[in-house]
């Protein structure tokens, strides 16, 4: 009994009052018992208290007075010690369990300390009082409830449950970032070296110009011999600075070293994103190269890409080269295939599952099996995905078509 009380007790503290409060909502006849006496705090403190003593006292007292009768006076109090003991233990043991699988285990106690605490009316009314009148004095007028909200509890606050959130589904996600961020990786974020543009440590002034006019890319790594051993950047500030002091005696003969900036920044792929940002911001640099364990480029990741984790999107000229999405016409999207999987569902009504993909290229290669050429599609349900453009190496952009009804739902950012 005594572990029924104080395990009911370690669980209804560890509890999340919003998921039991969801469950009650839906009718849940365990969880609504859970819920007033999560609402009652002094009430149920003091059934479980009144409970955990009465079951110790009561079961040494009993214990004592069975070995006594058993082994004698000396005897019988040696071995009821040695007896409770490990009964302590155990009891210990099981309010780790019970605070282990709170939720649940508060649900399936929850009649049972409910009803206990009319056995104990008396004591329970007396303590429970007490209790508030201690709490008003030291200024608190609610008694026990937490002060704060857990991140579990923030997050079931943000879902959807059937549309009747007030919370905006951009708010939402971005929420949601923030509180996932502290577990993200570089390796998640960074840019593939497959889909980076470098320069050769050869190239020339003028490459770099002709190639930040192309892609407007405002910073652009260097690489010598191979692209996953780069050596330097070049941003779009330092490139401006170079054209002013040779401009217009001629770009083409003036060699990009003398310009580039070699104390760059590089990082495992295991570091934490949110340290990379404080170590970026500290050096005032916008880019750090992703080296895997041999010291080899695996990526880039720029401050952009972090802050991208947590706000979504941010649509920059300079940085991105193309927009993810423009609209074409009424059901009839042209993505680009670097599009994530989380945006898309935000932005048109595709049903798109879960899989070991993160964009929609990936998708794509996933459902098709291999690098499809231009003009091959894929459907889903409804939706048709057409491969617009694509090489040998992977796929670039999509045109996605849809009924045009969906988009009088008015779910997501239909018109781009």
């Amino acid at each position: 009994l005594e572990g029924l009380f104080s395990g009911g007790e370690i669980a209804l503290l560890s509890s999340d009052p919003h998921r039991i409060r969801g469950l009650a909502e839906k009718g849940d006849r365990k969880a609504k018992y859970t819920l007033r006496l999560m609402e009652e705090p002094e009430w149920f403190l003091a059934t479980t208290l009144t409970g955990t003593n009465l079951s110790v006292v009561a079961g040494s007292s009993i214990a004592t007075t069975l070995f006594v009768s058993l082994f004698g006076l000396p005897w019988g109090e040696v071995i009821t010690a040695v007896v409770m003991l490990p009964l302590f233990v155990l009891m210990i043991s099981v309010r780790g369990l019970f605070q282990s699988y709170g939720e649940k285990m508060a649900l399936r106690l929850s009649r049972f300390i409910h009803l206990s605490s009319y056995v104990f009316y008396p004591f329970v009314l007396i303590i429970s009082r007490l209790s508030k009148k201690a709490a008003k004095t030291l200024g608190s007028e609610k008694g026990f409830p937490s002060p704060y909200v857990t991140k579990d509890g923030l997050k079931y606050l943000l879902d959807d449950r059937g549309g009747k959130s007030d919370i905006l589904s951009t708010e939402r996600e971005m929420v949601k970032g923030i509180l996932d961020f502290s577990n993200v990786t570089v390796e998640k974020i960074m840019v593939p070296l497959s889909n980076v543009t470098a320069l050769p440590e050869d190239a020339t002034l003028n490459d770099a110009v002709l190639l930040v006019k192309e892609k407007k890319y405002s910073t652009i790594p260097v690489y010598r011999g191979q692209t996953f051993n780069i050596i330097g950047i070049i941003d779009y500030f330092d490139l401006l600075e170079a054209v002013r002091l040779y401009y217009p005696d001629g770009l083409k003969d003036v060699p990009l070293q003398r310009f580039l900036r070699r104390d760059i920044l590089y990082v495992p792929e295991s570091k934490l994103a949110k340290d990379l940002l404080i170590e970026l911001q500290k050096r005032g640099e916008q880019m750090a190269v992703v080296v895997d364990e041999y010291g080899g480029a695996v990526g880039i990741v720029t401050s952009e890409d972090i802050l991208e984790e947590i706000v979504g999107e941010i649509d920059n000229e300079y940085e991105r080269g193309d927009k993810l999405y423009k609209r074409l016409a009424p059901g009839k999207y042209l993505l680009n295939a670097r599009i994530s999987i989380e945006r898309l569902r935000q932005l048109l009504p595709v049903n798109i599952p879960e899989g070991d993909y993160e964009t929609l290229g990936g998708f794509l290669l996933y459902r098709l099996g291999k690098i499809p050429k231009r003009k091959e599609f894929w459907r889903e349900g409804e939706v048709v995905f057409i491969i617009e453009d694509a090489d040998t190496r992977a796929i670039h952009e999509v045109v996605v078509e849809f009924p045009v009804r969906y988009e009088s739902k008015g779910k997501g950012l239909w018109v781009l």
